[in-house]
């Protein structure tokens, strides 16, 4: 079985995913792998080719702070980034999930956006209202302006809960999050 879950940024995925590994399924955090994929020595040789120095740390790893704020604010430089970024993402998602007698949680935030349905059993939406997203992003050190800027550059979040088969509203403690998780755990199993 392979599980699509999305959600906008701040809607509590990845605490999602967690309870989603406690009952055996394997998680597959695309922000994951897309850090593997940005600190590969062939996509930084091309983001210091196109924006300089700025974009590499000290440590010779990318400065995903520096990156974040130049793709969010210019789409052009956005693309420049998904065109390197995505093919090798797709690449490391199918290798981890070579083992066919496993069940997967594929935890990508842009799936709707980067049309990566195909050949899921189900999507399931993590949604949180906005007023939530924002607090949650803000105790994260994001200032208000560059929350906007991330929740603005993907689809909202009512769209994705439309498209979704299941449905899991996070507003509230974590213990309600990990009992509707428990909740749509069962249902896939039916």
């Amino acid at each position: 079985m392979v599980i699509g879950l999305t959600g906008g940024i701040g809607c509590g995925k990845s605490t999602a995913a967690g309870f989603f590994k406690s009952h055996g399924f394997v998680v597959i955090d695309s922000d994951v792998l897309a850090h593997q994929a940005l600190n590969e020595p062939s996509t930084l040789s091309q983001l210091k080719s196109r924006w300089g120095s700025a974009c590499i740390q000290n440590d010779g790893t990318a400065n995903r702070d520096w990156i974040g704020k130049k793709v969010f604010s210019d789409l052009a430089e956005k693309s420049f980034l998904e065109s390197i970024t995505h093919p090798r993402i797709a690449a490391l998602r199918q290798a981890a999930m070579a083992d066919p007698s496993k069940s997967y949680i594929l935890e990508i935030p842009l799936l709707f956006e980067l049309g990566l349905t195909q050949g899921l059993n189900a999507i399931i939406c993590i949604a949180s209202s906005d007023e939530v997203r924002l607090k949650r992003l803000a105790s994260r050190g994001m200032s208000r302006n560059e929350a906007m800027k991330r929740i603005n550059s993907q689809i909202p979040v009512s769209e994705k809960v439309k498209k979704s088969s299941y449905v899991i509203w996070n507003d509230g403690s974590i213990e309600f999050l990990r009992a509707e998780v428990n909740k749509c755990v069962q249902s896939l199993k039916q």
